[in-house]
């Protein structure tokens, strides 16, 4: 058993320096690096700026991208930009890829794996119920922070359906009162804070910094992945493309929404009771079982059978 910890252990640590060594000397002639480089020279951050930066954009953020790229080259094509996608639905917290991703779910992987061998040694566990608690733990430390990420993306996406209904509202009433489309946008941004309004700011700063309305607006259906806004979005881009009143077409969508919700809302309660059945049969009956057939258990039990 101590033989199995220590050859671990020592795998681990030769796969650490291996990263570690290959972030330190890996060159920088891959594509995405010269798009990073460009994109810092073109901040024009002085060496001061950069040091005022936090230490974790400023070390750890590159660090963990530099073991993920390290490791993340095996990854199928597919896998990675079904991952990416995830990171963007989930707002691309803390400027997040996959690469930095794949690094954090190595290290959360490894830091379980220790904490599960000494856990095992300690409860002294041996042959298969050693190993099935290490490879749980450790599997359930690799999978955790995609499992955050796709939560994070789920709850955003909810927050957007429920946030849509209101914004179109307030979009209607702005256009009704002479504001343009774009200002109209605008006055939603400041009034409705939340994911939705994050989304419009960056539409509206692509367009303010010269990119095209419709592929700014599309941006957002591509970023949310929320089935009513991309087809909210194509209605007006629609509308514009034929020349149609934007007016109505807000109006008519703030209808379709409004009723959307309210057919989610109904869906939601229909299945309230087959969800309350599990709950019932495991938490509520026995309980009521035990306070209502007890008393009535103990007074035959002392009646017949002690009887006897």
């Amino acid at each position: 058993m101590e033989l199995l910890i220590a050859i671990m252990a020592f795998l681990f640590m030769v796969v650490a320096v291996v990263a570690i060594g290959s972030v330190l000397t890996r060159r920088r002639g891959q594509v995405k690096e010269r798009l990073t480089g460009i994109r810092k020279m073109s901040m024009d951050a002085s060496p001061e700026d950069v040091l005022k930066m936090p230490f974790m954009q400023r070390v750890i953020t590159p660090a963990l991208s530099g073991v993920g790229h390290f490791f993340g080259r095996v990854a199928p094509r597919e896998i990675r930009s079904r991952v990416d996608r995830r990171i963007v639905y989930a707002g691309s917290p803390k400027n997040l890829n996959f690469f930095t991703l794949f690094a954090m779910q190595i290290i959360t992987g490894g830091v379980l794996l220790f904490i599960a061998l000494y856990l095992a040694r300690l409860l002294q566990l041996d042959g298969g119920r050693f190993f099935f608690f290490v490879a749980f733990l450790t599997l359930a430390g690799f999978y955790l922070p995609y499992g955050i990420i796709n939560s994070k993306a789920d709850t955003r996406q909810q927050k957007i359906r429920k946030t849509l209904p209101d914004a179109l509202d307030m979009l209607l009433v702005s256009v009704e009162a002479g504001l343009g489309f774009d200002m109209a946008l605008k006055k939603v941004h400041q009034q409705m804070p939340g994911p939705l309004s994050e989304e419009i700011k960056r539409a509206m700063d692509e367009i303010r910094m010269g990119g095209d309305r419709e592929t700014a607006l599309r941006g957002i259906a591509k970023r949310s992945s929320v089935s009513e806004l991309s087809s909210f979005i194509s209605s007006i881009i629609q509308a514009e493309q034929l020349g149609s009143n934007i007016a109505n077409t807000l109006r008519v969508q703030a209808d379709f929404m409004r009723q959307r919700r309210r057919q989610r809302v109904e869906e939601m309660a229909m299945k309230a009771p087959l969800k309350l059945v599990f709950p019932l049969l495991f938490f509520v009956f026995p309980a009521l079982f035990v306070v209502i057939l007890g008393p009535a258990a103990i007074s035959i039990y002392r009646n017949f059978i002690m009887g006897f």
